[in-house]
Parts: structure tokens; C-alpha cells; sequence
């Protein structure tokens, strides 16, 4: 008799344990392994992507004018940028850049460089500066990830905008030195990112596009056309090509390092001629500390 109540007791129980585990009809089925795939499937490059962080950069490039005459400066910089990559894949990376030094050799009064204040009056605005015109950069970069190798690989397309200074020896004379914020690129770049996930500490990525930026300084109204500074000279509209292959490292908690080299070409849209030198390429790297969220 005891055995047979044991029995019926545990078939109860076995079929009570059952219903529990199992849907009833009409309820929502639990998510499937696939679904929690798709939902996550940016989740081990937002570990690395979505930061903040403060960097130095040094930079050494050349200069060339109308006679093909080549010079070289030197920049140093302090840089600030803000990353996300959404859920959904979309992404944006907002960057700020500020030269804290800007050296070039004696280029005479017109272009600048070490030295090259006299102590006439008429140049004495352009002494401060060099013929590099990027003393202050704001661009932003908006894109779509996609995802090539599910937590390894990753290509992001994009398109960048900004607006940066054109403040160049040459620009600032040409307007007396007044009204700075009026000497300005437009910048517009299409270019894409591949990012290499080697494992949750390292990542690896290569940048590349193609920049156009189109000069909106007050200096295209007046040195471009006078005989009395150039001869025949042109406006610094410029396109370029820019390469950047970087790392970062997540080495503990929320904590970030990044390291970075880039290489920038640069191609005026109008003959080079006359006196004014320009920028020609442009190498360098940056170091970052930031935190990930």
C-alpha cells in the first residue's frame, strides 16, 4: 500500500515539474539563441568604441610653394573625442584638436616661421602663426558597422563634416589680422574603418578616406588676386588622402589607452604659384588615455 502511494505521489510531482517547464499554448516562447545573437551582435565592439578620451600628438611635415621649393614644421597637439556605437550599428565619432605648438623655419615675412618677425608693423598680425593653417580642428564622422566576422571584424563606412581653421601666415596677413573666425575650412570626407577584435583587451583598426576641404577665408577676396604679395597665387581649397592605423587597450575596469600613426597628403585645388608655401603631407602619431561607459 505504501509503495503504491509513493508511486502516485511521484508521478504528480513529475507532471506538475513538466508544466512548469513547458509553454502553455498561446504564451510567448522564450527567446531562441539566435535572437540573443542579433540583439548582442555589437556588443564586443562597443566595449572598445564607446569612450572618451584626451590625447598628444606630434606631427612632422613639408611645405611647398609655386617654385617647388620644400620646407618642413613640426606640430604638437592636444586632442579630445567622443565615441559610440549604437546597438542598431550606427556610429559617430566626435573630434576636437588644438596645436599647442607649431614650428617651421624662416619663410620670410609672407609665410612665416621662426624668426621671421622684423619688426614692421605690416606683418606683425602673421608672426604668431606658420603656414600650417590647422591650429584648430572640430570634425565629426557618422557611419553604419557591419559586422564581417561576428565579434572579430568590422567595417564602418562613414562620412565626415567639420570645420576647421585656415589660419596660415599668409591668410591672416591678407586680412590685417581681424576677425579670425571668419578664416575657415568646410571640411567634408567620405572613408570607411576596419576594426580587428583580437580579444576583450586589444583592438586593432585601419582608417582611411578622402578629405576635401574648401577654403572660406576673406583672404580668397584679396591676396589671392594681388601682384603686390603673390603674383599669381591661388585659394588654399584643398582635397587630401589621410591613413591612420591604431590600437586600443582596455587594461583594467572602465580604464583605456590608445595609440595611433597617421599620414596625410595633401593636393591644392589651383596652380601653385608665386610665393606661398602650403602644406604637402603630413606624418605623425597620437597617445590617448580615456575611459570606456
Amino acid at each position: 500500500m505504501l509503495k503504491k502511494i509513493i508511486l502516485v505521489v511521484s508521478i504528480f510531482l513529475s507532471a506538475g515539474s513538466y508544466a512548469a517547464v513547458s509553454p502553455s499554448e498561446g504564451a510567448l516562447a522564450p527567446a531562441s539563441s539566435n535572437d540573443a545573437a542579433v540583439a548582442n551582435v555589437n556588443l564586443a565592439f562597443q566595449d572598445f568604441q564607446n569612450e572618451y578620451n584626451i590625447g598628444y600628438g606630434y606631427s612632422t611635415g613639408t611645405l611647398i610653394n609655386g617654385a617647388h621649393n620644400i620646407a618642413s614644421y613640426n606640430t604638437q597637439s592636444v586632442n579630445l573625442e567622443l565615441e559610440h556605437l549604437f546597438d542598431i550599428g550606427v556610429w559617430f565619432d566626435v573630434n576636437f584638436n588644438m596645436l599647442t605648438s607649431n614650428n617651421q623655419q624662416n619663410l620670410g615675412v609672407l609665410n612665416g616661421g621662426n624668426g621671421s618677425y622684423t619688426g614692421n608693423p605690416a606683418y606683425n598680425n602673421g608672426a604668431a602663426f606658420n603656414q600650417n593653417p590647422f591650429v584648430f580642428t572640430f570634425n565629426v564622422k557618422g557611419g553604419y558597422a557591419f559586422n564581417l566576422i561576428n565579434n572579430t571584424l568590422q567595417l564602418t563606412p562613414y562620412l565626415m563634416l567639420g570645420r576647421n581653421t585656415n589660419w596660415a601666415t599668409s591668410t591672416i596677413l591678407a586680412n590685417g589680422g581681424e576677425n579670425l573666425t571668419q578664416d575657415y575650412f568646410y571640411t567634408g570626407a567620405l572613408g570607411a574603418r576596419l576594426s580587428y577584435r583580437i580579444n576583450k583587451a586589444i583592438l586593432l583598426y585601419v582608417d582611411g578616406s578622402g578629405v576635401y576641404n574648401w577654403d572660406n577665408s576673406g583672404a580668397i577676396k584679396s591676396i589671392q588676386t594681388s601682384p603686390a604679395y603673390y603674383g599669381k597665387s591661388y585659394a588654399a581649397t584643398n582635397f587630401g588622402f589621410n591613413s591612420t592605423v591604431g590600437a586600443k587597450f582596455n587594461v583594467y575596469k572602465n580604464l583605456q589607452l590608445g595609440a595611433n600613426a597617421f599620414w596625410y597628403n595633401f593636393e591644392p585645388q589651383s596652380n601653385i604659384s608665386g610665393l606661398m608655401y602650403t602644406p604637402q603631407n603630413t606624418f605623425g602619431g597620437e597617445l590617448s588615455i580615456g575611459l570606456t561607459y
